[in-house]
C-alpha cells in the first residue's frame, strides 16, 4: 500500500491524475512523511528552515478543497523529486549482529577507526590469500559470474587438443 501511494504521488507529479477522495488522505500523509524524511536528512543549517516551511505549508492548506489538494500534491511530488536529488543519502546502519569485516594486526583486533586492510608502507592489501592460495569464496563468485555471462567452458580457448 505504501508503494501504491508513492506511485499515486509520482503519477500526480508527472501527469495530473484525478484521485478519488479515498486516495487523497493517504497520499497527503505519505507525501508529508516523505518530505519530512528528506528534510531531516538535510544539513543542520538548512534542516530547521525546511522543517518550518514544510509544517507551515501543510498546516495552512489543511482545509483546502479536493481540486486544490491535487494541485498541492503535484507540487509536493516536484519537491520530493528535487529533494531526493540534493539531500545526502542516509548512512547505512550496522545491524549489530557481529557480522562484518574484522581486521587483525599483530594478533589484535583493530577498532573501527584504525581498521584497514592495507599496510601503510606500500598500500598493499593484507590478506591470507595469494596467487597460489586462492580465496574459495572469490573463486566461487568468479565462476558464478562467468556462468551468468555465458562462458560455460573454455573449450574455445583450448582448441582441438
Amino acid at each position: 500500500t505504501k508503494h501504491r501511494v508513492l506511485e499515486i504521488i509520482m503519477a500526480s507529479h508527472t501527469a495530473k491524475k484525478v484521485m478519488s477522495s479515498q486516495q487523497i488522505g493517504p497520499a497527503v500523509r505519505q507525501s508529508y512523511r516523505e518530505l519530512l524524511r528528506l528534510s531531516q536528512r538535510m544539513t543542520p543549517s538548512k534542516q530547521e528552515k525546511s522543517l518550518l516551511e514544510l509544517r507551515s505549508t501543510y498546516r495552512a492548506n489543511i482545509n483546502a478543497e479536493e481540486n486544490n489538494i491535487q494541485d498541492l500534491l503535484h507540487e509536493a511530488g516536484k519537491k520530493i523529486a528535487y529533494l531526493r536529488i540534493i539531500t545526502p543519502k542516509p548512512k547505512k546502519q550496522s545491524s549489530g549482529s557481529g557480522s562484518g569485516r574484522w581486521v587483525y594486526k599483530n594478533g589484535k583486533a583493530m577498532s573501527d577507526e584504525g581498521a584497514t586492510i592495507r599496510t601503510a608502507k606500500n598500500d598493499r592489501v593484507v590478506s591470507n590469500w595469494s596467487g597460489s592460495n586462492l580465496d574459495p569464496c572469490s573463486v566461487k563468485v568468479h565462476n558464478q559470474q562467468l556462468q551468468r555471462a555465458g562462458f560455460a567452458n573454455n573449450l574455445h580457448a583450448k582448441g582441438l587438443f
